[in-house]
Formats: C-alpha cells, sequence, structure tokens
C-alpha cells in the first residue's frame, strides 16, 4: 500500500493523464500546458517521498535516456524559430518527469495497476465519444471543441482519428496484459476485458490503416510474448498455448472481419493502397530537410517551413508534420538524434525482455503467483512495439497525450521493480540518487514555466476562436492582451493581423479602412521579424500592402511568399492577382 507522501503525487500523475485527454490530447499548447503543470507539481511533491534503497533501474537505461533528452533539449533550445521548438521543449520535459516518476517512485506494481486501470477508463470515454461520432453525430465532440469534417471517422477526444488510434493499441495491449495475468476479482476482470474489446472496436472506427496494421503487429507481438511466458514457465505446456494462440488469432480475425464487413466506409478505406497515401510527398520532403543539414539537423520546429519549402508537387496541403516520427526526428535534429533515438529504443525494449523472463523465472512453481510483473512487462513491450511501428506513418510521438502514455510505459521497462530483488544484477544496476534529487527541482522548473506560459497561450487561443467566429474587433483586442503577456508568439500577430485586415472589409469609409490595414500590417510586420519564413504571414501581409496601394512593397511580399513554398500552386493564384490589381490600379503613362 502507497504511503500517504506517495498518494499526492500518484493522483496529481493520474489527474494529468486525465486532463491531457479531456483536452484534446494536448494538440495545441493551451491544452497541454495544464498538464505540464500538473505534471511538474508532482516532480516538486517527491520532495517528501523517503528514498528507497531497493530501487535500482537499468543502468544503461537511464543512461541512454540522459544523453538523448539532453541532446534533444539542448538542440531545440538553439533552434531558428524559438516559439516553433517551445512545443518540443515542454513535451520533452514533461516526459522526463513522467519517466523519472516511474522510475524511481512509482515501483510498486499496485501503483502502476493504478495509473493502468485509469488509462483504460479513459479508452473507455474515448470509445463512448467514437460510437457516437461513428453512428449518430460525425462532428460531435466534447466540451465545446471543434474538429475538421472527417466524415464517419472516429477521434474520440482527439480531433485525429489517428492519435486516437494509436493511443487505443496503447491501452488495448495494456488491457489485454493485466485482464489475462493480474485480474483475480470477476468483477474487476470484467472490467477490464470490456475495456480492452471496447478499445479494439473504437480503433476500427477510427479507420485508420495504420492503426489497425499496427495493432495487429502489437497483437502478435503480444501472442509471441505470451507464448514465450508460458513455455519459460513451463516448458511442457507449448504446445496448449500455441494452441490456445491459434484459436485466438483466428477468433480476433474473424471478429475483426465481420465488423469491417458491416462498415462500408471502413471497409473502403481499409482497401485503398498506402503507394497513393500523401504521405510519400510528406516522407521524401522530409528526406529533402535532412540533407541540408544532417548531422545536427535543421532544429525542433522547422519541418513547419521546411516541409513546405521541399514539399513535392503533388502535396498541396500544408505540411505541418512529416507523417512519421523518425523521418522528422532525424530531420530535425539530425543523425545524433536518431541515433540517439534508437540507443533509447534498443536499451529498453532489451531491458524489457531480460525482465520478464527474469520475473517468469522467479514465478516457477508458485502456488499462488502474483503475476503482476508479467502483465505489465507484455502490456509495455506490446504496446511500445505496436506504436513504434505507427510511428512509422504517423506522429502520435508529438502527441502529448500519447507521448506521455509511452514515458511511462518506458519507465516500466527501464525499472521492472522485482530486478533489485535479484542480487545478481547488482554490477549491472545502480541507485540513481542525482536523478532523484533532479526530479524536484525539474518539476518545479516545468510548473513554473508552464503557468507563466499559459495566459499568453489562452488569450492566443481565445483571439483565434474570436476570429473564426468573426468577432474581429474582439479578436483584435484579445491579440493585444495576448501579446503583452508573450510576445514570441508569431501566430497571434497573425490572429491580430487577420482580425484588422478583415475588419477594414466592414467599414465603409476608406479612411477607417485604410487605419485598419495599416494596423494589420504592422501586425503582420512584427509576426515576420520572429517567424520571417511564415508563408501565412507574407501572403497577408502582400495583400493588406496591395489595398494600401504600396505596390512595391507587396511585390517584394508576394515573391518572399513563392520562395518560401515555391510548389503551393494556390500562392502562384494569388501572384498572378496581385499583377492583374497593378497593372488596373497603376495610371497609364504620359505619351
Amino acid at each position: 500500500m502507497s504511503s500517504l507522501s506517495h498518494k499526492f503525487p500518484l493522483a496529481l500523475l493520474g489527474l494529468a493523464f486525465v486532463a491531457i485527454h479531456c483536452l484534446i490530447g494536448g494538440g495545441r499548447p493551451v491544452f497541454s500546458l495544464p498538464t505540464f503543470a500538473l505534471l511538474g507539481a508532482a516532480g516538486c511533491a517527491t520532495l517528501w517521498i523517503r528514498r528507497s534503497d531497493s530501487i535500482a533501474p537499468s543502468k544503461i537505461c537511464l543512461l541512454t535516456t540522459a544523453a538523448l533528452f539532453s541532446y534533444l533539449i539542448g538542440r531545440a533550445a538553439i533552434a531558428p524559430v524559438p516559439y516553433l521548438a517551445r512545443a518540443d521543449l515542454f513535451l520533452m520535459l514533461g516526459c522526463i518527469v513522467v519517466y523519472l516518476l516511474t522510475v524511481l517512485f512509482f515501483t510498486s506494481h499496485r501503483q502502476r495497476l493504478i495509473i493502468v486501470g485509469l488509462l483504460l477508463a479513459v479508452a473507455l470515454a474515448h470509445t463512448g465519444v467514437a460510437v457516437v461520432q461513428s453512428w449518430i453525430g460525425e462532428e460531435f465532440m466534447l466540451f465545446d471543441f471543434i474538429r475538421a469534417p472527417m466524415g464517419a471517422r472516429a477521434s474520440g477526444m482527439f480531433i485525429s482519428p489517428n492519435h486516437l488510434a494509436g493511443y487505443l493499441q496503447i491501452a488495448g495491449a495494456l488491457g489485454l496484459s493485466v485482464t489475462c495475468w493480474q485480474a483475480r476479482k470477476t468483477g474487476w476482470r470484467v472490467f477490464l476485458g470490456y475495456a480492452t474489446a471496447a478499445s479494439y472496436v473504437a480503433l476500427l472506427l477510427t479507420q485508420s490503416r495504420g492503426g489497425v496494421l499496427c495493432a495487429a503487429f502489437s497483437l502478435l507481438v503480444w501472442g509471441g510474448l505470451a507464448i514465450h511466458v508460458s513455455y519459460v514457465k513451463n516448458p511442457r505446456s507449448l504446445d496448449r498455448a500455441l494452441l490456445f494462440g491459434l484459436v485466438g488469432t483466428l477468433l480476433l480475425a474473424g471478429a475483426a472481419a465481420w465488423f469491417i464487413s458491416q462498415h462500408m466506409e471502413l471497409r473502403e478505406r481499409l482497401a485503398s493502397e498506402f503507394s497513393r497515401d500523401i504521405r510519400v510527398a510528406n516522407w521524401q520532403a522530409a528526406l529533402a530537410q535532412f540533407q541540408t543539414a544532417p548531422i545536427f539537423g535543421t532544429g525542433a520546429g522547422t519541418h513547419l517551413y521546411l516541409g513546405r519549402l521541399f514539399r513535392q508537387p503533388e502535396l498541396q496541403l500544408d505540411p505541418i508534420h512529416a507523417h512519421c516520427d523518425y523521418l522528422e526526428l532525424l530531420a530535425e535534429y539530425g543523425l545524433i538524434g536518431a541515433i540517439g533515438m534508437a540507443a533509447f529504443l534498443a536499451a529498453h525494449a532489451t531491458s524489457g525482455l531480460r525482465a520478464l523472463r527474469r520475473v517468469v523465472r522467479s514465478l516457477r512453481g508458485s502456488v499462488l503467483p502474483d503475476q503482476s510483473g508479467i502483465a505489465l512487462l507484455v502490456g509495455a513491450l506490446a504496446a511500445f512495439a505496436g506504436l513504434a511501428a505507427h510511428s512509422i506513418v504517423d506522429f502520435n510521438l508529438h502527441m502529448p497525450a500519447n507521448a506521455l502514455t509511452m514515458a511511462f510505459l518506458f519507465g516500466i521497462l527501464a525499472q521492472p521493480d522485482s530486478a533489485a530483488d535479484d542480487p545478481r544484477l547488482a554490477r549491472h544496476l545502480f541507485a540513481p540518487a542525482a536523478a532523484r534529487r533532479l526530479l524536484p527541482f525539474l518539476g518545479a522548473g516545468l510548473c513554473l514555466l508552464s503557468l507563466v506560459s499559459w495566459p499568453g497561450e489562452f488569450l492566443s487561443e481565445r483571439a483565434r476562436r474570436q476570429l473564426f467566429s468573426d468577432e474581429f474587433l474582439r479578436s483584435a483586442t484579445t491579440g493585444a492582451e495576448s501579446i503583452r503577456f508573450d510576445p514570441w508568439n508569431p501566430f497571434t500577430y497573425f490572429h491580430r493581423g487577420e482580425a484588422l485586415r478583415l475588419q477594414a472589409e466592414r467599414e465603409d469609409k476608406y479612411t477607417a479602412r485604410q487605419e485598419f490595414r495599416t494596423a494589420a500590417d504592422l501586425a503582420y510586420e512584427q509576426g515576420l521579424r520572429i517567424f520571417p519564413q511564415d508563408e501565412n504571414l507574407l501572403l497577408r501581409r502582400a495583400q493588406v500592402l496591395d489595398r494600401l496601394r504600396r505596390f512595391d512593397e507587396a511585390e517584394a511580399s508576394y515573391l518572399a511568399a513563392i520562395a518560401a513554398d515555391p510548389r503551393l500552386t494556390v500562392l502562384q493564384d494569388f501572384y498572378r492577382k496581385h499583377r492583374k490589381f497593378r497593372a488596373a490600379s497603376e495610371p497609364e503613362p504620359s505619351p
């Protein structure tokens, strides 16, 4: 049973997981900062937890983690556009806090199973919303959030079906493991089994091809680990384990096939070829970006604008992310970051597999063994395999809800709890006193930075929503308030400029229109000082300059926008309109 000193930070960690899912997975900074503040508070609360000498995580896991995140944070700190790197910095700090909490403090099976149960409860909430979106109200969202039209594809409390699929494959693997190896009470087993089945049903409702395929891969890994566990515990049970595995695979495949056959849109989407997917063009742009700075990368957040610069002609949607976590990491952090990530993943996979074999052997011959360690390790390894595969075709690790969940699972793999009880491992393990002392300060810094950053982000988000609601004057005023709190956010200047530009179109008097346009031009110019490569700021400023009859400046702004995104056809259309407008507005030359 956890002491009171453990319960408070554990409650904060659980609340952080719930909050991030209720706030669209933290997909925008304003929605992730409350969670990071809670995580920071949880880190601070560990000051009151007494040290335990029995804690001995894998040394290689902690060393690879420290090396990787030190490099990533240092590289992000010197990114060309600091605001674009801010999301990566907060996410990395949040992941480190969750990881260290799991490795150093929440090491008992009971504590970890509480978090797993909470994650499965969240998956049930996602499933309920997903069912409504798929069969009743396609654009339904909780808490008045808005998602882009995407037909019957379910996204749950996220705004992207792909991110929901990524989370549900994690929840499914964990739920399946805990149901099979840990649950003893009938009511608890029924809840876990229902949550697991619901997770996989909701995953199918997302119609995510990558999610479905990678969930199948996760289940294959889970099945292989389950057979391995059965064999290590009792080598004579191998035939029976293989039979159960085959039957289970056939039942799952049959259930999935029946479900897909009843859902026409899902059937058509899964039948479409990946070769026709726009992801290929995203990957080509990321590789072209990587070639410009192969060793250290181009910096955190730079794919937002370099993806535009290197976009393929068939890619006309804004390539915000590369749709491959590994390629985006390679492009932004270079070979050093990619090698560090490979070492990090390999170290944790190896640690988890070794721990699983050790735990199973320690339980051999026990009358009523506690198999919680098996449940946690098999679930963590299968979920890790599924999301690692899914990250090839999506950017789940850039979604805070999924990244923080994976940080928790990596913590389980780095410190499987039972490792410290085996004296033979003493030479491979060590008590990380320095990390324990670091966590409260790290938590305090994360909490303080989150609280300081939140007012500016909150007002910027409010200005954005007011802009989309056609409340232009209120949006401009709110944007100005946001800038006072955070003058480094270029998107706030864009929202303010847009509000002023559109308000000018409502004015009847020519003088008033020009005054609003002049103010809009100033907002765009201030945004470009922070983010000079942003085609949106450049384009809108050029349009305002046209209306102000400052044609030479408008020409330069149009050309800069085209240089930043040379293969976006709509920019060429706007430029042609500018040339026609300028020709019609300039007086005829004197004979």
